[in-house]
């Protein structure tokens, strides 16, 4: 600062100092002393490529523990530019500033294209929830958004009441999405411990069947276990038990005596019904034999659900 006033205070020496440190501030800002034992804080200079009004924040800020006056304020201003805005300054014409709010409207202006464009309400609605974001990462976002946008004040007509409202009942979905989150993973965790056992038994089955090709030893039709439920039933829950081997599609072969009205699910093909299946009844036997649908067995005293015989 120092060195400031005596580039000022040398502008009247030659008519040359006059034209390089021409000053546009009115003489009662020149002529102010500065404080005794005034210290110029240290302050990034503003090129005129950022915000302007950042600069201006900035500078009254570090100038506010010095108790400078008005005229200090605005003397002081010249020594934070450079670049651009250093040639801004020496443009002003002379005596053309008589307070730090003149100078501070014409240092905004001039530099109002610097400023970044504030964010309306209306660019909130571009804001979507990715797939892979859960509600709490999509509300941290929001947030953040909100506040870039201008004139935001919380009150703007956002359903279901208010912006305060909005939040709050979204804040308790993120909370609810979490939880419902924690309980999924904890069931699949147990799902998974619960199917390890029924894979191993259904590989230990197929391995079964490839090791005797010609089969266990099965009952006679006619004397099959008795069940609970049709052998189609069965099948679906053999199935996702991953417990039946369906039949290869080379041994599949059409009877002429078929029926193309019905079609069997364990051979996949017309010609029969599937709780006609004679294959699908021994196959449902042999696992039952083994140690499975244990639950599907017909107890003496258990009657027996309405469907086809499984005989």
């Amino acid at each position: 600062m120092d060195k400031l006033q005596k580039k000022f205070d040398e502008r009247d020496g030659s008519s040359e100092s006059h034209d390089i440190l021409s000053t546009p501030f009115a003489s009662s800002i020149m002529e102010e002393p500065l404080p005794k034992d005034f210290r110029f804080p240290a302050i990034k200079a503003y090129s005129g490529t950022t915000d302007p009004r950042a600069h201006l924040t900035r500078y009254r800020a570090a100038m506010l523990i010095t108790e400078a006056t008005d005229a200090i304020l605005c003397r002081g201003f010249f020594a934070t530019l450079d670049g651009q805005a250093h040639d801004w300054f020496g443009s002003l014409p002379g005596g053309s500033i008589s307070t730090f709010k003149d100078l501070t409207k014409q240092f905004l202006s001039h530099f109002a294209t610097s400023i970044p464009r504030k964010k309306q309400v209306a660019d909130l609605c571009d804001l979507k929830q990715k797939s892979s974001e859960s509600l709490a990462e999509y509300l941290s976002k929001w947030k953040k958004e909100v506040m870039g946008v201008a004139n935001f004040d919380g009150s703007h007509p956002v359903p279901p009441k208010n912006y305060v409202d909005l939040m709050d009942r979204a804040a308790r979905y993120a909370d609810a999405e979490a939880a419902e989150k924690r309980k999924r993973e904890q069931e699949e965790g147990r799902g998974r411990k619960d199917k390890a056992p029924q894979e191993e038994r259904g590989r230990a089955s197929r391995q079964h069947r490839r090791d005797h090709t010609e089969g266990p030893r099965l009952n006679p039709t006619r004397f099959l276990t008795p069940l609970t439920h049709p052998v189609s039933v069965i099948l679906a829950h053999a199935e996702d038990q991953g417990i039946v081997e369906f039949p290869k599609e080379e041994c599949m072969k059409i009877s002429a005596k078929g029926e193309p009205k019905k079609y069997c699910r364990f051979h996949r093909q017309k010609g029969h019904d599937t709780d006609e299946c004679i294959l699908l009844k021994k196959q449902i036997e042999e696992l039952i034999q083994m140690g499975y649908l244990g639950h599907f067995i017909k107890r003496p005293s258990q009657p027996q659900c309405q469907g086809r015989d499984n005989v």
